[in-house]
């Protein structure tokens, strides 16, 4: 019985750190969506009129975007997984932001440019 115990703690050890991996997303092409900028739930989301999508790590450039406010019509150009929406490049008012700076290259929401990229040294979190 004890052998079964530990058995069992073992695989779901196994499973969790396997599970919390990122496995990266390597998504095919690109789109370009256009729609105004929206709260829902507390996050900012992109709504073309007949589609809404969520954009990870976009409430991180509030203050540092010029225009990056709800109402904004924007255009934005990234990977789309179901309703997410992992931006590369926005074009608000006229002028393009690149979000893969620094020659980082998207690859998955977490593990993308908006998930290491924070200038701490260390690839942990989103803030």
């Amino acid at each position: 019985m004890k052998k079964l115990v530990f058995l069992l703690l073992i695989s779901l050890l196994i499973i969790g750190t396997v599970s919390a991996q990122g496995w990266g997303w390597t998504p095919a092409e690109t789109i370009r969506v256009e729609g105004t900028l929206q709260m829902q739930n507390g996050h900012i989301v992109l709504s073309t009129g007949t589609a809404v999508y969520f954009i990870p790590g976009l409430m991180r450039y509030i203050g540092f975007i010029e225009g990056l406010r709800e109402g904004t019509r924007i255009s934005a150009e990234g990977f789309v997984s179901g309703n997410f929406l992992q931006a590369i490049k926005l074009i608000i008012g006229g002028r393009e932001y690149n979000l893969t700076a620094n020659n980082q290259t998207p690859g998955g929401f977490m593990g993308g440019p908006m998930g290491r990229h924070h200038g701490r040294g260390r690839g942990c979190c989103w803030w």
